[in-house]
């Protein structure tokens, strides 16, 4: 028997519609929480109880086509032919899998200050985990922009036992240093807190640090990778970093010295973006980034 699953996109502009036909529309009618993205979508269906109406349940962003080159019905076709697991994801970006260690790393060098604001975050809720500790994220375990979904009990225990305890804690003392950190502007392809960025590397921590649960990525391999690229200097690093990656992901110790050549890589990467973004328009939203502004407020995705 296939199991049930349903994947909401939120719709939360005026005549809207769904990208996604095999998605299901989730109208957003209070957007008060709009800079927090789908972190605050998460949260919301999880204390709406929506993850216990069906087996399998996820969010989706508009953009899911756009950035998984595929469409809904493609991944949901993945899910059902691995029902055994306990989360399904897809990761858009799986490039970034050859030149970081971790999602933090990458997102250290993206956004300055990142990890020790998100540090602090988890310290203030009490979530006991080491953030420059982190294990290794593999294709396995890395997946950005939330594109994942999740049984009953992952939803419970992830969600509901890491993702809500943060809403509940920013929701409520908003006025400490460490809720501040995360609300504060960051740069980004569109104006956006640090938040949703601290918010979709927990998912691949999470499950970094709990190797018994089944999760079925889909296979992004080899030349595929490239197609995922967002210039041709990540394919660059892509064809050089490849093999030596994939050994090290087999080997029982990841060598430090790839470590040391990731952050180098990630550091190297983030120049070439400003650089050639700041006049090439971003093929996910069709514009340059103005890497210069600050202190914009956070718009949707």
């Amino acid at each position: 028997m296939s199991a049930s699953i349903k994947i909401f996109e939120p719709l939360y502009a005026p005549g809207q519609v769904l990208s996604e036909q095999a998605f299901h529309p989730l109208e957003l009618r209070d957007n008060a929480h709009a800079a927090w993205r789908e972190f605050y979508i998460l949260v919301d269906m999880y204390r709406k109880g929506m993850h216990r109406q069906q087996q399998i349940t996820g969010l989706f962003s508009p953009k899911f086509a756009l950035k998984a080159h595929m469409d809904g019905s493609r991944f949901l076709e993945f899910v059902q032919a691995n029902a055994d697991a306990d989360v399904w994801m897809i990761n858009p970006f799986p490039q970034l899998a050859y030149f970081s260690y971790t999602a933090w790393m990458h997102g250290e060098h993206a956004h300055p200050g990142l990890v020790e604001r998100s540090q602090q975050l988890l310290d203030a809720c009490g979530i006991a985990w080491n953030l420059r500790e982190a294990p290794r994220q593999s294709p396995h375990t890395l997946c950005y922009c939330n594109f994942w979904v999740g049984s009953q009990s992952f939803w419970e225990s992830y969600v509901g036992k890491v993702l809500e305890p943060i809403a509940t804690f920013l929701e409520t003392q908003s006025g400490t240093e460490a809720a501040r950190g995360v609300l504060e502007p960051t740069i980004h392809s569109d104006d956006a807190p640090f938040l949703p960025f601290v918010a979709e590397r927990l998912f691949s921590t999470y499950l970094s640090l709990h190797p018994e649960l089944k999760v079925a990525a889909y296979p992004i391999e080899g030349d595929q990778v490239l197609d995922y690229c967002v210039s041709d200097f990540e394919k660059d690093i892509v064809r050089y970093m490849q093999k030596p990656i994939d050994a090290a992901d087999r080997a029982p110790v990841f060598p430090p010295e790839q470590i040391a050549l990731m952050d180098l890589l990630c550091t190297l990467s983030q120049k070439y973006v400003r650089a050639h973004f700041s006049f090439t328009p971003h093929p996910h939203t069709g514009q340059p980034i103005d890497f210069d502004r600050t202190g914009k407020p956070p718009a949707n995705e």
